[in-house]
C-alpha cells in the first residue's frame, strides 16, 4: 500500500550555535556530526510523542497502533547553521486497528448459510458476523453491511469485504478495509509544520548537552 508522505524545512539551530558546537569539539574527530546527530534524535523522539497526541485527540486509535504505522525521520544539513528535514509519512491503518472494532477475533454466523465461491467450487458457509469500525472519537462504530473479520494465512487479522470478484484461483476476492495514514490524521500542512517547530524549539538546547557529553566521554 502506497504511503502518504510530506515534509517540512526549517532552521533547526542557528549559525553561532553550530560554530559554538565546532569549536568546543575541534579536538574530536567527528564531533559535531555526532553532537548534531544525539540532538536530531532527541527531537525526533519528541515529534514522535507529539504527533499520537495530536491525533489521539480527534481519533479513536491507541497510541501503539499509532506508533505502528507512524514513520518520522528528521535529516540535517550544514548551511549558515543546522537546516532539518522532518519527513512525515505512513500507510493507511487498517480499521480494524482503531478503538471500536468488532468482533476482536473471526467469528461466524453459525444461523446462516450463504453460497461462497472457492477453489473447490461453490460451497453454503456460515457468513462471518457482520463487522464494526470507526475512526473519530465523536463517532460511534459503525455496522458495515457484507464486511467481516478474518484472519489471513499470514497471521494478520483485518475487516475485510467481499468485492464481487474472482481471484486468479477462482476464489471469491476481499478487500480490507482501511482508515486514514497518520499524515491524513494530522489534518492539514499546517498542523504538521506546528508539530516540527515545536519538537525543534529545543534543538539548541539539545545541541549544547550533546557536546558536553561527548566532551565527558559519552
Amino acid at each position: 500500500m502506497s504511503e502518504t508522505i510530506s515534509g517540512i524545512q526549517l532552521t533547526a539551530a542557528g549559525e553561532e550555535a553550530l560554530d559554538h558546537a565546532a569549536r568546543l569539539l575541534a579536538g574530536v574527530e567527528g564531533g559535531v556530526e555526532k553532537a548534531v546527530r544525539r540532538a536530531a534524535g532527541k527531537a525526533a523522539a519528541r515529534l514522535r510523542r507529539a504527533n499520537v497526541q495530536a491525533v489521539r485527540e480527534r481519533y479513536a486509535i491507541s497510541a501503539a497502533n499509532i506508533r505502528e504505522n507512524e514513520n518520522v525521520q528528521v535529516s540535517y544539513s550544514y548551511d549558515g547553521g543546522v537546516q532539518a528535514y522532518v519527513r512525515f509519512s505512513g500507510a493507511r491503518i487498517p480499521l480494524f486497528r482503531f478503538d471500536g472494532a468488532a468482533p476482536r477475533q473471526p467469528a461466524q454466523d453459525a444461523g446462516r448459510r450463504v453460497p461462497v465461491q472457492t477453489g473447490a467450487g461453490w460451497r453454503l458457509m456460515a457468513p462471518g458476523l457482520p463487522a464494526s469500525g470507526h475512526v473519530l472519537k465523536a463517532t460511534a462504530p459503525y455496522q458495515f453491511a457484507g464486511a467481516f473479520v478474518a484472519r489471513m494465512p499470514s497471521g494478520h487479522t483485518g475487516i475485510f469485504e467481499r468485492t464481487g470478484g474472482r481471484t486468479a484461483n477462482g476464489r471469491d476476492e476481499i478487500q480490507e478495509l482501511y482508515g486514514p495514514s497518520v499524515p491524513q490524521m494530522l489534518g492539514s500542512q499546517t498542523v504538521a509544520e506546528t508539530l516540527a517547530r515545536e519538537a525543534m524549539g529545543d534543538f539548541a538546547q539539545d545541541l549544547d548537552r550533546a557536546v558536553l557529553a561527548i566532551l565527558s566521554g559519552y
